[in-house]
């Protein structure tokens, strides 16, 4: 049974649960991995890490939920502070890959390894919550349906872009990441999406 407890302790280990599991499954994959390599490497028995997770599969949730989490919330503070639907979405793009550059593991979880069976459903429910943050900020004369498929591809562009760049750090033996290389890869993936924006004829 999984404890429920909010006491400090109880929550200081989960959260090293998770930062330890988080790293094996963006090292080694979610099938690679088992519960006992992410007890060893915890410190913890594996009896011990079943009383916080009743499966692979719900620790495995439980990363993605808190990225997906955390990166919504700060998509959502940030655009609160401009106005214009344009900066709206340049901004949404800074704050997508400076999250993606400082927190590779997480990304690398999402985009690296394949996702299949129980798993294949987590990466899709990230993307509709991008996809439903993105659509009010595509100020364009069009249908409800034309408009979100221009959203889904603007998150297209972005996953795309984020998982090309875990893939050659990777290459590269995971080296520091250069100076505001997070505002040029935001960048690089807004003047893409504008470019296309533009060209997008009304209903």
């Amino acid at each position: 049974m999984v404890i429920n407890d909010l006491r400090p302790q109880h929550t200081e280990r989960r959260e090293q649960l998770l930062l330890v599991a988080r790293r094996i499954f963006a090292e080694r994959g979610f099938q690679a991995t088992t519960m006992d390599d992410i007890a060893k490497e915890a410190g913890f028995t594996k009896p011990i890490l079943y009383q916080y997770f009743e499966s692979k599969t719900d620790l495995y949730r439980e990363i993605v939920t808190q990225t997906a989490q955390k990166l919504l919330e700060s998509l959502d503070a940030a655009v609160s502070s401009v106005e214009s639907p344009r900066t709206k979405i340049e901004v949404a793009f800074r704050i997508y890959f400076d999250m993606v550059v400082s927190e590779t593991d997480a990304f690398r979880v999402l985009f690296i390894h394949s996702h299949e069976g129980e798993t294949a459903t987590e990466l899709r429910n990230l993307e509709r919550g991008l996809i439903s943050f993105l659509e009010p900020y595509i100020n364009i004369s069009i249908s409800d349906e034309h408009r979100r498929q221009l959203a889904a591809g603007v998150v297209g562009i972005a996953e795309g872009a984020a998982a090309t760049w875990l893939v050659q750090q990777a290459a590269k033996g995971w080296p520091a990441s250069a100076p505001r290389e997070a505002e040029r890869l935001a960048a690089r993936s807004a003047t893409l999406a504008w470019g296309g924006l533009r060209a997008v004829q009304q209903d």
